[in-house]
Formats: structure tokens, sequence, C-alpha cells
């Protein structure tokens, strides 16, 4: 194709400024379209450096948490550790003062024994006075009697005194057998 006078007169000026406005406007939407991909790179730009940072604070975090385990674990560790030291503290006290109390409750056993023998000895001998005193007084009745016996007086004999000796007996036996004895009764009321 040669380019002489027909091509150009061939050639329809509205047609090439229809082609040519096109042109500008294919090259308006073209502009536009690599600004809008210039800010989307942009945007991708960015969003790859949020990512990034937000990457490496996951890895921070997760250094952060295996941290906090280690240092949980040292704290559990350290508090079981100080569990166990109260707990041995506590049995420890809790077998003193039980071998304590065993060692009182003994005691007690021992001073109880030494008092009930001792008021033992007191009752018997009391028994054995107040039976010495009944038997001079048999005996005083029976010289009496022997002697003259419209002259017996028995108003000096006490009229509770064989109660009295029986009562002390009761007494006496109940403590040997284990029962409680009626003066302790007495004092609990």
């Amino acid at each position: 194709m040669a380019l002489d006078k027909e091509y150009f007169d061939a050639i329809d000026l509205e047609v090439v400024k229809k082609k040519y406005y096109n042109a500008k406007k294919v090259e308006a939407v073209f502009r536009d379209i690599q600004r809008q991909a210039a800010a989307l790179e942009a945007d991708n730009e960015r969003m790859r450096a949020a990512i990034s940072a937000l990457a490496d604070r996951r890895v921070e975090l997760g250094d952060a948490v295996i941290s906090g385990q280690g240092v949980y674990r040292g704290i559990v560790e350290k508090a079981n550790a100080r569990a166990q030291e109260i707990v041995g503290e506590a049995e420890r006290r809790a077998a003193e003062i039980e071998k304590r109390s065993q060692q009182r409750q003994e005691e007690l056993v021992h001073r109880t024994e030494r008092l009930f023998n001792a008021m033992k000895r007191q009752y018997q001998s009391a028994i054995d006075a107040i039976n010495g005193e009944w038997q001079r007084y048999l005996c005083s009745l029976d010289s009496e009697e022997a002697e003259t016996p419209e002259a017996a007086d028995t108003s000096e004999a006490p009229d509770d005194l064989s109660d009295k000796v029986d009562a002390i007996a009761r007494q006496i036996f109940a403590i040997e057998e284990g029962e409680e004895a009626p003066w302790l009764a007495n004092d609990e009321d």
C-alpha cells in the first residue's frame, strides 16, 4: 500500500477523530488502571509489611508464652516445694504433739493410780480405825453387860456408825471393781 493522495483522501477525518478520541479514552482508562494498580500494589506492600510485623509479633508472643510457661512451672515447683515443707512441718508438729499428749496421758494415769492407791490406803486405815473403835465399843458393852445387864447404856454408840461403815465398805468395793465412786457422782451434781 502506497502512501499517496488517494490514501490520504480516503481517510475520513471523522473516523480518525473518533479513533483518536477512543485512543485517548483508552489511554485515560489505562492510566486510571495503572494508578489503581499502583495503589493496590502500595496497599499490598503495606499489608505485607503488616503481615510481617504480625508474624514477628506472633513469634514474640510465642516466645513470651514459652517464657511464661517456664516461669509458671518454676512458680508451681516452688509452691509445691513450699507446700511439702509446710505439710512436713505440720506432720512433725502433729507427731510431737501426739507424743507429748501420750506422755501426759501416761503421767496422768500414773498419778491417778498413785492417788487411787493413797485413797484406798486412807479408806482402809479409816475402816480399820472404825472397826477398832467398834470392836472396843462392842467389847465394852459385853463387859458392862456381864457386870450389870441393866446398866448397859446404848446411847454411847452413834446410831449411824454401822451405816457409815457399810457406806465406806461399798465405796471401796466400787473403786476396786472400777465403778464410779459415789462421792464423785455427788461432786458432779
